[in-house]
């Protein structure tokens, strides 16, 4: 029995038929004790006896004693029958008492008094069986064409989702239009399909950018190789090899940032220590030019450093980018951390400040490789931003030209404003950043003269790496080296 509308017929039938059936108990008992009570009562003969005898009395009948009595005394009798419940009972052999002090009626007598008491409560029985039966079969009717009736929506349901596949995922439950369970379990069910259609069709723009954009460097390396190859007298072959670098790195790079989304799409932030944005900020922005810091002291957040490190840098990043002469950081605390950062550029129009969030999404004035990224910098510190509770938009700069992003994470700890003002620290030397698998590690020689700070010591725990330095005059070199753990 799997079907629901059987379960429940079945389950209302037995409970109503049980009910039923406790109440006719209890009806056919208080019959059975009426048709006694009223069998003895009609069965019930008065008599008057004397000295000389005994004579029956009658409502009718005078009685006259003639003779010397002595004494006289009014007695009765009456028969009693021992009924069954059971209406299919022989009722010639209705066992019976005769009760009273009075002369008793005769066998035959008593015995078709109650034969009679039993036959009137073998039909009392067989009719109230017949009202019983018939009303729990009203019961099963009516609750399967009740049940009937509310699965039909849901049968319609099954019906519709057992027709979606991977290659149709447009079509919709149907809902009904009351307001009701089943109602709300259908706008539930295209709830959940309009997610599940949403989270297919980005996964497709995704697995569909992410072959393009590593299939362009990919197509140049082989063709660099394969000209090289193809003269090798003539190849200038440092030359070819920094070119292919150059092409490897950018593969990396974008494997890495492939590598950190689905990262972030899968794991759950389960696992969190206490950041001081404040500080974050001060280290990030000491390795940039023309970056100015304005931040309370401390602001502390739940989360994860490196990710949050990597959210300040990829805003940094595209700021630096689209920036004229000036980028400001300003990160205020309270009941929630508010990071901005502002740049120069030439901004944003307000129809693609949402899509800039998205997956490898280059406006038209960054499509080149030089300037544009592969369009994932926005969308992993939005990512980001979200797992910890929080939210990234695009809006207006206040007295700039170019385009403000707002981060905003909640703290739970009110935390008092004291601002101050950092210039960005001159970076000098060389940066050294460490991609996702910690191995291979690309080191970029900016100026010559030394460094006007120390070094910040590599962070072997973060697993995400840091990011692209500012290119100075459209230069940059590239080496590769690989980093030893030990030192001297």
């Amino acid at each position: 029995m799997k079907s629901l509308q059987v379960k429940v017929t079945v389950l209302a039938t037995v409970a109503t038929a049980l009910l039923v059936g406790f109440a006719g108990v209890l009806l056919l008992e208080s019959q059975r004790r009426q048709v006694t009570v009223r069998t003895a009562d009609d069965s019930r003969v008065h008599h008057i006896c004397s000295s000389l005898g005994c004579r029956r009395l009658d409502g009718s009948a005078q009685v006259g004693v003639t003779g010397y009595v002595t004494w006289f005394q009014h007695v009765t009798s009456e028969v009693r029958p021992e009924l069954s419940l059971w209406p299919f009972s022989p009722v010639d052999d209705t066992r019976y008492q005769v009760v009273g002090d009075g002369p008793p009626p005769s066998e035959d007598v008593a015995r078709g008094i109650a034969a009679q008491a039993q036959q009137q409560l073998s039909n009392a029985v067989l009719i109230l069986f017949g009202v019983l039966a018939a009303i729990t079969g009203l019961v099963w009717v009516t609750v399967l064409a009740a049940v009937s009736r509310v699965l039909r929506p849901v049968e319609a349901m099954r019906a519709e989702v057992a027709e979606i596949n991977e290659n149709n995922l447009t079509r919709r439950v149907p809902v009904p239009s009351s307001d009701n369970e089943i109602a709300r379990l259908g706008a539930a069910v295209n709830e959940t399909l309009d997610r599940l259609h949403r989270s297919v069709e980005d996964t497709r723009r995704f697995v569909g950018g992410a072959s393009h954009e590593l299939r362009s460097p990919l197509a140049a390396l082989r063709a660099e190789l394969e000209i090289a190859l193809s003269h090798p007298e003539m190849a200038d072959w440092p030359t070819v090899v920094k070119a292919a670098l150059e092409d490897t790195e950018r593969v990396q790079e974008l494997t890495t940032d492939l590598l950190l989304l689905a990262r972030l799409d899968a794991d759950a932030l389960d696992k969190q220590d206490t950041v001081d944005l404040a500080a974050l900020a001060r280290k990030e922005v000491s390795r940039r030019a023309r970056v100015t810091l304005e931040t309370d002291e401390h602001v502390l957040v739940p989360g994860r450093r490196a990710q949050l490190s990597r959210l300040l840098g990829n805003l940094l990043d595209n700021a630096e980018r689209h920036a004229g002469t000036e980028v400001v950081v300003r990160l205020r605390g309270g009941t929630a951390a508010t990071l901005e950062v502002i740049d120069d550029g030439p901004g944003i129009p307000e129809a693609d400040r949402e899509r800039v969030f998205d997956r490898f999404t280059r406006l038209d004035e960054a499509r080149t490789r030089a300037a544009g990224g592969a369009g994932l910098g926005l969308a992993i510190a939005r990512r980001i931003a979200t797992r910890h509770h929080g939210t990234l938009e695009a809006t207006d700069a206040e007295g700039f030209r170019g385009i403000r992003f707002v981060a905003t994470i909640p703290t739970g700890i009110p935390q008092p404003r004291q601002a101050t003002a950092t210039p960005a620290q001159q970076r000098v030397g060389d940066e050294v950043w460490q991609f996702l698998n910690g191995a291979i590690v690309p080191a970029h020689g900016l100026v010559a003269e030394p460094r006007a700070v120390p070094a910040p010591a590599l962070d072997w725990g973060l697993i995400f790496g840091e990011h692209q330095p500012v290119r100075r005059d459209g230069q940059a070199r590239v080496a590769l080296v690989l980093q030893s753990t030990s030192t001297k």
